[in-house]
């Protein structure tokens, strides 16, 4: 048994976990949380102080394989044997848990040497393949994008590339902005769009204008997220039906960062408390019809921006009223806890499950 559990094998299990139960496990109110939802969903009894000793205070001491089973199933799997197995084949794959070594990578040295035409041709040979394989492709891009000297480069050269797009700048989209001159390729979003005729284009520019504002606004520098507040909520706004068009990331973030907005212009109290009231109601009218990820995605869009503003708390506690049923996911003390600490609870971009801000 003691060779069927390592370092790697734990993190895994703990990864798969963290991705099903929508939150990492990173303290005892989490582990109570798992073992309650592993009860109450018919997967077995594990204890508090089990998934404590396992998954934060692991000394080497391995779990019973009931346990482990339990755990396994949890994930999808038939039992540990069957996770293990299906794991090597994952490692020798398409493993998305730690970053490679992208000195050994020929993505790495093609965008170092900036030999594009072989990295087009592998972006469009890939195309057919499965969803997993195309963000291991877009992670090792990130990977090398942090470490090449000229990244704005390789966004110039495939600004318009169907899978770096999709891929590498929406998928695996950085909220922390950890590459150099990462603005520069949301910059190049707003390059020739017709945002009066079509809708693909009117979701790159509330998508690239949007996280650019959110960049700038939070990262403190006034005078860009004004330019960029004023161009995208003054001079060239986007109608209410296109944006309840588009994917609902974007739409979210367009809606909720005008708060930062007027922040920004000194707008009154008043105007600024009649809009976050417009935004709950938003919230209401549209809870039933949306998705658990597009609850998760406007709860947490809204939540950070009501977090880094100046807004009344009141406004707070009506946001976690309406999305009551997603606070059952999570550790119960939090609803009665600021905002604020529920946050990493309900991030919604995926590449923080695998390239976490530390």
């Amino acid at each position: 048994m003691s060779d069927t559990i390592n370092l790697y094998t734990l993190s895994e299990l703990k990864r798969q976990i963290a991705v099903k139960l929508r939150f990492p496990i990173i303290g005892k109110p989490d582990c109570f949380k798992l073992s309650e939802v592993l009860l109450n969903e018919g997967y077995g009894s594990v204890s508090v102080s089990t998934l404590y000793r396992l998954f934060i205070n692991y000394k080497g001491t391995i779990p019973y394989r009931h346990t482990l089973d339990i755990l396994a199933n949890y994930t999808g799997y038939l039992c540990w044997a069957d996770f293990i197995d299906n794991l090597e084949i994952k490692k020798n794959n398409y493993s998305l848990i730690q970053p490679r070594e992208v000195s050994s990578s020929l993505i790495f040295h093609c965008m170092a040497s900036e030999a594009y035409n072989p990295l087009t041709s592998f972006f469009e040979s890939i195309e057919v393949s499965e969803y997993k394989y195309k963000i291991k492709v877009a992670l090792e891009v990130y990977d090398s994008l942090l470490s090449i000297e000229k990244p704005e480069l390789f966004f110039l050269q495939f600004n318009k590339n169907k899978f770096v797009k999709q891929y590498v700048l929406e998928d695996a989209f950085d909220p922390a902005f950890r590459v150099k001159n990462y603005a520069y390729a949301f910059k190049l979003y707003e390059k020739d769009l017709d945002i009066d005729n079509s809708l693909m284009d009117i979701q790159d520019y509330v998508f690239s204008q949007s996280v650019l504002f959110r960049h700038y606004f939070l990262s403190g520098n006034s005078n860009y997220a004004f330019s960029i507040g004023t161009k995208i909520y003054k001079q060239t706004p986007v109608i209410s039906s296109n944006l309840d068009a588009i994917f609902i990331f974007p739409n979210i973030r367009f809606r909720a960062y005008k708060i930062w907005f007027y922040q920004l212009i000194g707008a009154s109290k008043n105007t600024i408390e009649d809009y976050v009231l417009e935004l709950l109601d938003y919230c209401k009218n549209r809870y039933n019809e949306l998705t658990s990820v597009e609850k998760k995605i406007i709860l947490h869009s809204l939540a950070e921006v009501f977090c880094y503003s100046n807004i009344d708390t009141k406004y707070h506690l009506i946001l976690k009223t309406i999305f009551k049923q997603e606070f059952l996911a999570i550790p119960i003390f939090l609803f009665e806890k600021p905002l604020q600490k529920s946050l990493p609870y309900f991030e919604a971009n995926g590449l923080l499950h695998y390239r976490p801000v530390h």
